[in-house]
Formats: structure tokens, sequence, C-alpha cells
């Protein structure tokens, strides 16, 4: 469907997004690869909301679009995450952490499916946790920039905030999840 494909392309974009986040990286100067940078980020964010919509304007949605933008929004938020943090300081332990609520999420939902018979559906706060990962890898990817012109601002000062920021959201919406499925993980009697 085509909905299905504007899911896969977000991942497909990793690759492209991984090696112009390394030449931007080598070569600072070459805002050519911030711009193409900023591309892919926008578009992810994009076809977070507009995969969805198109599946449900076309009716078009299906089990496999259900598994796969979660899916897509793993590969893509780790990765660039990842890469932020492979090139551009992100801090380890936030990345770490993020990593653990991910793993942390797929569990509760493989519980759900597997003991419950239930699909977990996302919440609003999933989808401003992947608005704040790319808010997150924007701010990153600009900080060579930020530190040329502004580099005694709050945001080259303490970029760490912005990943912080994310990791409060991302938490917020792991335990408004499970106060929406909690009374499925209690013991059956």
């Amino acid at each position: 469907t085509i909905s299905n494909f504007i899911t896969l392309s977000r991942a497909l974009f990793l690759p492209f997004f991984v090696q112009y986040a390394y030449l931007y990286h080598k070569t600072t100067s070459t805002i050519e690869y911030y711009y193409i940078l900023i591309f892919i980020c926008v578009y992810v964010v994009l076809s977070d909301y507009l995969d969805g919509l198109v599946a449900r304007l076309l009716k078009e949605e299906t089990i496999l679009g259900r598994y796969l933008d979660p899916v897509s929004d793993k590969i893509v938020t780790i990765g660039g995450l990842s890469t932020i943090t492979a090139y551009f300081n992100f801090p380890l332990w936030i990345l770490c952490l993020y990593i653990l609520r991910e793993i942390i999420g797929v569990w509760f939902g493989l519980y759900l499916y597997f003991k419950k018979g239930i699909q977990g559906k996302p919440n609003i706060w999933g989808k401003w946790g992947v608005a704040l990962v790319a808010i997150c890898v924007v701010h990153y990817l600009s900080l060579p920039l930020l530190n040329r012109y502004y580099s005694q601002s709050f945001l080259t000062l303490f970029p760490e905030v912005s990943g912080i920021i994310l990791i409060v959201v991302v938490f917020i919406g792991s335990i408004r999840y499970i106060s929406d499925y909690k009374n499925y993980f209690r013991r059956d009697t």
C-alpha cells in the first residue's frame, strides 16, 4: 500500500542519513550536507504523521502497517541518535536510556500481543517522542554552525538539555502506555 511504502521509506533513508552525517562531520564547512540532513529529518517526522493519515484516508489500514510503523520509528530514532552520538557528541548515556526504553516497550508490546492477544496502540507521547528525537538530531547537527556564530548561547553551552527533555517525554509516554494497559498486566485469577 502507499502508506506502507511511506513507512518503509523512513527506514530506507537511514543509510543516506548516516553517510551524509559522516561527510558533514568531516567537513562542516560544506553546508550542503547539513541541508540534506535537515531535509531527511523533516521527511522522517512528516512521513510518521502522513503514513497513518494516508492509510485512513485511502482505507489502507493493514496489520502489516500497524507493525511496520513502530518498527520503522525504532530504526530511524535509534539510528539517528546513534549517528549524532558517534559524530556530534550526543551523550551516550541518553542514547543508552533511550534504547533501554525501546527494549522495555517492545517487551511490553510482545507480552500484550502473545499473552493477552492485544495489539497495543501508540499514544500521542510516542509521536511527540519521534518529533523530539528529530529536534535533538537537528540540534546536534546544528552545533558546528551554532558554535561558529553563537558560541556563548544556551544551545551551544548546554546541548544535552534537548536530550534530557527527550528522555523525560519518552518516559512520560511509557508511563502513560503502561497506565492505559495496566489491567492487562495483572495476573489472571
